[in-house]
């Protein structure tokens, strides 16, 4: 039974990463809308907060006597949450490109550190997976988010391209200690998002057709397997083509 901690699981994705992790393994999930507490046998949550560094480092402390074997981290302050914040008209608002920096980027960043120095066990398999997105390497196609009340934001491809970077340093870094980092980066996953935009937005997908948690939870499952253990700072795009055009 592997021992895994997944940063964010109250998405989208971070849910169902939940359902099918914590099915055969060990899982402490940790979000910031999570309070502390033991859920069932094999499943632990926490309260974290990615904007606090003391947060942070004391959540990996208080878990080192049983290093995790896994890290993910899934967690990431949103467009949507962005767009609450401002509006298409204010893309470039210095208030949420910072705050969305701190969470995304410095918060991995530090997720990563703390597992490092707390976790890290030389020539132990371990693995940490980042993820990101397909539009931290891509531009968006700006067209498509107009008329809509969502938008793509330039602070969460800044702070997730800044992921792709930092998730290859360590890559580098830290295999020849058998302690793996890779990069999944889904495209737009569905949620229920109305016809107009599906049909603009599927026009630039190949599959046509969105991702569903499965088809991304699939990339986690491979990458914290014994197959793929010679896999090593990859960027996996699970995007239905969009990054081949």
């Amino acid at each position: 039974m592997k021992k895994i901690c997944l940063i964010g699981g109250s998405g989208v994705l971070g849910k169902h990463f939940v359902k099918q992790l914590s099915q055969k393994n060990e899982l402490h999930v940790a979000d910031i809308g999570l309070k502390d507490g033991k859920k069932s046998g094999k499943l632990f949550t926490y309260y974290l907060d990615l904007n606090n560094e003391k947060s942070i480092e004391e959540f990996f402390f208080k878990n080192k006597k049983k290093p995790f074997d896994i890290l993910i981290n899934n967690s990431a302050f949103t467009t949507e949450m962005a767009a609450k914040k401002t509006s298409a008209k204010d893309i470039f608002s210095s208030e949420v490109f910072d705050q969305t920096i701190k969470i995304n980027l410095k918060g991995i960043f530090l997720c990563c550190k703390n597992f490092i120095k707390y976790h890290h066990k030389k020539n132990i398999d371990q693995r940490v997976i980042n993820v990101s997105t397909m539009y931290a390497l891509h531009g968006p196609h700006h067209a498509i988010y107009k008329d809509e009340n969502f938008f793509s934001s330039i602070s969460y491809s800044t702070s997730k391209a800044g992921i792709v970077g930092m998730t290859k340093w360590l890559a580098t870094k830290y295999a020849i200690e058998n302690t793996n980092f890779n990069i999944i980066s889904p495209a737009g996953v569905f949620n229920n998002q109305n016809k107009r935009f599906l049909k603009k937005y599927l026009d630039l997908i190949p599959k046509k057709k969105m991702a569903t948690q499965e088809q991304v939870f699939s990339v986690i499952k491979f990458l914290i397997s014994k197959n793929s253990n010679y896999i090593v700072g990859q960027d996996i795009f699970v995007d239905g083509g969009f990054s081949a055009w």
